[in-house]
């Protein structure tokens, strides 16, 4: 490395524009593609916070005509979330305990299985949503469950872009490393010399 050189002095040395005469056009080629790479890259941070939004838009949406079409009612628990004996109770894929409870909507009872949280037993009392038929659905999502899933949303795409661009961009410098080994073959070969160096 020349003395006082730095990585920014190195990079300039490598780009398409540089007029190295030992650079290749290969070379030139490949460095054009790791700034187009770059530039990609840097084009996908809008596009993921517009995903974001719009993932926040969507969700928002969803919570907002949950909450219209829905009501809170208070169910009483007919069993223990937690069974005795050290058995794993049933959970819901919101991760939390499920139990069977008992709630009336407009006169009518209903019964079936709800999301309960840690700490719950028999007899509890506790408020769950209802549909406008009186069965049993998901809480509607909040505000930070909105936000956590856009944030989700975008960090996702962003990651998947970039992957995506690292794995072309990985590719491409194979495909000429392939390139350029099957062409100093042909030249040796011209030469009428086999690859590799003469042990005489």
């Amino acid at each position: 490395m020349i003395d006082g050189e730095t990585v920014l002095d190195r990079w300039w040395r490598l780009a398409p524009w540089s007029g190295n005469p030992l650079m290749r056009r290969s070379d030139r080629i490949e460095s054009m593609m790791v700034l187009i790479v770059v530039a990609v890259v840097l084009m996908l941070v809008p596009v993921a916070g517009a995903v974001g939004t719009a993932t926040h838009t969507r969700l928002t949406e969803q919570a907002q005509q949950a909450a219209a079409n829905g009501q809170q009612v208070p169910a009483v628990l007919l069993e223990n979330p937690r069974p005795p004996m050290g058995e794993e109770p049933t959970r819901g894929p919101t991760g939390q305990d499920q139990v069977r409870a008992r709630w009336v909507v407009d006169g009518t009872e209903h019964t079936g299985i709800v999301d309960t949280g840690t700490g719950a037993w028999a007899g509890q009392t506790v408020t769950v949503w209802v549909d406008k038929d009186g069965n049993y659905m998901a809480a509607p999502n909040t505000a930070t469950d909105n936000a956590l899933g856009a944030i989700g949303a975008a960090l996702g795409f962003l990651m998947l872009g970039t992957v995506g661009c690292g794995l072309f961009l990985i590719g491409f410098h194979w495909l000429l490393a392939k390139h350029h080994r099957s062409q100093w073959q042909r030249e040796w070969q011209g030469l009428g010399h086999a690859p590799g160096w003469s042990v005489n």
